[in-house]
C-alpha cells in the first residue's frame, strides 16, 4: 500500500474492519488526512502519502498490541503465586523437613500477599476472570504441570529471563514469588527485608539450607540451647576431664552408662537462674554449675577440689519441702547437704586434722563393681573460752523485701541469741543499708547498746548492698585487731537494686578485704525474691561460709551451739586431691563439689583460692568408684592428700591418708552407719538434682533405708529431721 488516491482511501477508512478498529485509533488515523482530501483530484493524479503517516500508523499499532500484551502478562503473574503454592505442597508432603523453615515460608507468603503490587494483581486477575469450566480446567492443568516439574519455570514476555532454581532449594521457599515480584514492580526486596526481620526476630531458627537436604532430620529446639558456664563458675577440670582418645577407652566408658552433657541453669547479671512464673515463690535465684561425670582413671586418676563447709543448700530445701515443694533441681549442691550433718567420726588427737576413710558396695550402683568410698576430714575442736577475742561487723539488709515473712525480725531474734555468747573481750559493730547505707553503732562490748539499736532496726527503701558492704569492710579495716578475729557477718536476702548491684564489683572489693584478714559469713534469710546465688558466692569469696535459716532453730544451731566454728577459722585454702590406683580401680565420679573444682597440676600452687575449715567442722566426700574386681584387704586404693595453711602457724601443711581393701565392708548393710548416712544423703540430693546418675533411683527406697539408719543416731535432731523430709520429698515426687 504504498500509493493510494484519494478515492482509494475514503474507501479505506469506511470498510468495516477499520470501523471495527479502536475507536480512539481511528479517529487518530483520520486526523492524519488532510483537509483537502475531500476534493475531487484531477484524473490520473496519484497521491503519495507523507513519509510520517505510516510510521505513525504503525506505531499506534505497536501501542494496541503492547496493551494486549500487558494484559496477558498481568493476567499470567496474578496465577503466579497459586502456582508456587502448589509447587511448595507438593514438596512439603514429599520432604520431611524441620518445620520452622515451613513456618517461615508460610509467613513471608502472607507477607508477600499484603504487599501493594501483588493485590493490585490479585484484584485484576479476579476482575477479569470468569468462572466458567473451561478457566478452571486450564488452571487445573496448569497447577498439575507446575507439580510435575522439579524446577518452575515463569516465562514472561519475550526475553524475559528464566526464574531460578527448584522451590525446595531456595531459602525460605519464598524466593521464586519474591524474583517474580521485583520482575513486576520491585516489591520483592521489601518483602525479603520483612522476612529477615522475621528470621532475626525468632533466636533458634536457622534459614533452611541451599544443598539438598536428607529425607528426615530432627527438628530444632523450640528455644536456644544454654550457654555453658564461665570458668569461674565451672571450671575446665569439671567439664568432661580429658575425653578417652581410643575407640577401646570409649567403649570402656559406655560399658555401665553413657556420659551425660553438662547442664547448667543460664544466669542472669545477679549470677543465678530465675524460679519460672509457675514456681511456688517469685524472683529467687539459683546457679547450677552441672553433675560431675565419671572419669577413667587411664585418663586422669587424681581428683582435686577446695573443701567447702557450706550447708546453705540444705536448708533451701528443707524450706521447700516444709511449704509443701519439691526444692528446684539448679537449688541443688551435692555437698552441702552431705555436710550439714555430723556423722561422728573423731576429731584429732593432735593437729588441726583427722582424716576419716573408708568404702563398701554401691547399693545405687548398676551392678556389684560400683562401690562408695568415703572421705571425712574432721577440724581439731576449740572450746568457747580459748577462742580469739572477736570483732564482728553485722551488716544487715532492712530494705522494705526485710519486711517480707518478717525477715528482719527474724534476723533481730538471731543477733539476740549470738550476744548471749559472746564474751567480754568481744566488739560488736552494727551497718545497715536500704536506699543508703549507713553506721548504726561503732565498735562496742557494751551489750545494752548493741541490743537498743538492734531492737530499733526497721525496713526501709531500696536495697543498696554495695554500698552498706563498702561501710562495713571499711569499719572492719579501720578497727583491724591483730591476734583476734575480724569478721563481717550479712544478715540478708541476697538482692541488691541500688546502687552498684554488679555482683562482680561487690565481689572485688570483699577479694581485697579477704586478703586482709577480713572474713565473711553470709546468712540468708527468707524465700521469694531471695538470691542464693549471690550469697553463696559473697561467702567463697570472703573466705567465709554461707548459711540459709528457715527458723529460729537453725539461727541457733549456726550462732550458738556452732558459734567457735562459725567466727574461728583454723586453716585457710584447704584443698584435697585424691589419686587413685588405675590397676584398681577402673572410673571415678565426686558426688558434689562442681563449682570448687581445681586443676590437678595446681594443687600446691598456694596462690589458688580454696576453702577456710572452722574450728570442730568436718567435710566429708563421697565417690562413687567401679573397681577392675573385689577389692583385696591388700590393694590400694587410692590416697588422699590434704593440704591447707595452718591459723595456727601460719604455714602450709600437707597429710596424706591411704585407703586400702581392709578399709571396705563386704555389704552395704555391714558399712558403718556413718557410711550409710552419708550414701542415703547424697542420693536424696543426686534425686531432687534430677542428675544423670541417679535416674531411675527412687525416693521411696532412701526413705525406707533411712528409717533403719536413723535408729543408729539415736537423739540426733538433724537425723530424725532428715528422714521426715525424705519422707515428704517422696510424697511430693508420687504425685508429680
Amino acid at each position: 500500500m504504498n500509493h493510494l488516491n484519494e478515492r482509494q482511501l475514503k474507501d479505506l477508512l469506511t470498510m468495516n474492519d477499520v470501523a471495527e478498529a479502536p475507536a480512539d485509533l481511528a479517529a487518530r488515523i483520520k486526523a492524519e488526512i488532510p483537509a483537502d482530501l475531500g476534493a475531487e483530484p484531477d484524473a490520473g493524479t496519484v497521491v503519495r502519502f507523507r513519509p510520517r503517516v505510516p510510521f505513525r500508523w504503525l506505531a499506534l499499532a505497536a501501542t494496541l498490541l503492547a496493551v494486549v500484551g500487558a494484559s496477558f502478562f498481568a493476567h499470567r503473574l496474578s496465577r503466579e503465586p497459586q502456582a508456587i503454592s502448589a509447587v511448595a505442597e507438593r514438596q512439603k508432603s514429599d520432604d520431611s523437613v524441620t518445620a520452622p523453615s515451613d513456618d517461615r515460608a508460610q509467613v513471608a507468603g502472607e507477607r508477600r500477599r499484603e504487599t501493594p503490587d501483588s493485590q493490585q494483581l490479585n484484584a485484576t486477575s479476579r476482575k477479569d476472570e470468569k468462572p466458567d469450566a473451561g478457566l478452571l480446567a486450564r488452571r487445573v492443568e496448569e497447577s498439575e504441570a507446575m507439580r510435575s516439574v522439579a524446577e518452575p519455570e515463569l516465562v514472561v514476555g519475550e526475553g524475559m529471563a528464566v526464574v531460578g532454581e527448584a522451590a525446595a532449594e531456595l531459602e525460605g521457599r519464598g524466593q521464586v514469588a519474591d524474583r517474580s515480584l521485583a520482575q513486576a514492580g520491585g516489591q520483592a526486596p521489601a518483602a525479603r527485608n520483612e522476612e529477615q526481620t522475621l528470621r532475626s526476630a525468632s533466636p533458634g531458627v536457622e534459614p533452611a539450607p541451599s544443598a539438598p537436604r536428607p529425607a528426615a532430620s530432627p527438628a530444632p529446639p523450640p528455644y536456644p540451647a544454654p550457654p555453658r558456664p564461665s570458668s569461674a563458675a565451672a571450671p575446665p577440670a569439671v567439664l568432661a576431664k580429658k575425653i578417652p582418645a581410643t575407640h577401646d577407652r570409649l567403649e570402656r566408658r559406655l560399658e555401665a552408662r553413657e556420659e551425660p552433657q553438662r547442664v547448667t541453669a543460664v544466669p542472669p547479671s545477679t549470677g543465678g537462674t530465675a524460679e519460672p512464673n509457675d514456681a511456688p515463690y517469685g524472683d529467687v535465684f539459683f546457679d547450677s554449675a552441672g553433675v560431675n561425670p565419671f572419669i577413667d582413671t587411664e585418663d586422669d586418676a587424681r581428683s582435686t577440689f577446695g573443701l567447702d563447709v557450706d550447708t546453705g543448700s540444705y536448708t533451701v530445701a528443707r524450706r521447700y519441702l516444709l511449704d509443701g515443694h519439691l526444692p528446684p533441681p539448679e537449688s541443688v549442691r551435692v555437698e552441702e547437704y552431705v555436710n550439714y550433718f555430723d556423722y561422728g567420726d573423731e576429731p584429732p588427737a593432735t593437729g588441726d586434722f583427722a582424716v576419716h576413710a573408708e568404702g563398701a558396695p554401691s547399693i545405687f550402683g548398676q551392678n556389684d563393681r560400683y562401690y562408695l568410698l568415703r572421705f571425712n576430714v574432721h577440724g581439731r575442736e576449740i572450746d568457747g573460752a580459748d577462742r580469739q577475742p572477736a570483732h564482728l561487723v553485722f551488716v544487715v539488709d532492712v530494705s522494705g523485701s526485710m519486711d517480707r515473712e518478717n525477715r528482719l525480725g527474724l534476723v533481730k531474734k538471731a543477733l539476740a541469741l549470738l550476744l548471749d555468747q559472746l564474751r567480754a573481750d568481744d566488739r560488736i559493730s552494727l551497718v545497715v543499708y536500704g536506699t543508703r547505707g549507713r553506721v548504726v553503732l561503732e565498735p562496742t562490748s557494751d551489750r545494752d547498746a548493741i541490743r537498743r539499736a538492734v531492737d530499733a532496726l526497721r525496713p526501709e527503701g531500696s536495697t543498696n548492698a554495695e554500698e552498706g558492704l563498702r561501710l562495713a569492710y571499711d569499719l572492719a579495716a579501720r578497727h583491724l585487731r591483730r591476734g583476734a578475729i575480724n569478721r563481717v557477718i550479712l544478715c540478708s536476702d541476697g538482692v541488691a537494686n541500688v546502687g552498684n548491684t554488679s555482683a562482680d564489683s561487690i565481689l572485688e572489693r570483699i577479694r581485697r578485704n579477704a586478703d586482709q584478714g577480713v572474713e565473711l559469713t553470709a546468712v540468708g534469710f527468707g524465700m521469694g525474691n531471695y538470691n542464693d546465688a549471690m550469697m553463696e558466692r559473697l561467702a567463697d569469696t570472703g573466705n567465709g561460709r554461707y548459711a540459709y535459716v528457715d527458723s529460729l532453730d537453725e539461727a541457733r544451731r549456726i550462732f550458738v551451739e556452732d558459734l567457735t566454728g562459725t567466727l574461728q577459722t583454723i586453716a585457710a585454702e584447704a584443698r584435697v586431691q585424691v589419686e587413685f590406683n588405675p590397676q584398681v580401680v577402673s572410673r571415678y565420679r565426686l558426688l558434689g563439689y562442681e563449682n570448687r573444682d581445681i586443676a590437678d597440676e595446681r594443687f600446691r600452687d598456694d596462690t589458688v583460692d580454696a576453702g577456710e575449715i572452722g574450728a570442730g567442722h568436718t567435710v566429708t566426700a563421697l565417690y562413687e568408684i567401679k573397681l577392675e574386681g573385689k577389692p583385696r584387704r591388700g590393694d590400694e586404693i587410692a590416697t588422699l592428700h590434704l593440704r591447707w595453711a595452718s591459723a595456727a602457724t601460719a604455714e602450709m601443711v600437707e597429710i596424706s591418708h591411704t585407703v586400702t581393701g581392709r578399709d571396705f565392708a563386704p555389704t552395704w548393710d555391714k558399712a558403718s552407719p556413718a557410711l550409710r548416712l552419708t550414701s542415703l544423703v547424697a542420693e536424696l540430693a543426686e534425686l531432687l538434682k534430677k542428675s544423670y546418675w541417679a535416674k531411675g533411683g527412687e525416693l521411696d527406697g532412701v526413705f525406707f533405708r533411712a528409717q533403719q539408719v536413723s535408729a543408729e543416731f539415736a537423739g540426733d535432731r538433724k537425723v530424725a529431721d532428715f528422714v521426715s523430709l525424705v519422707g515428704r520429698a517422696a510424697e511430693y515426687s508420687r504425685e508429680d
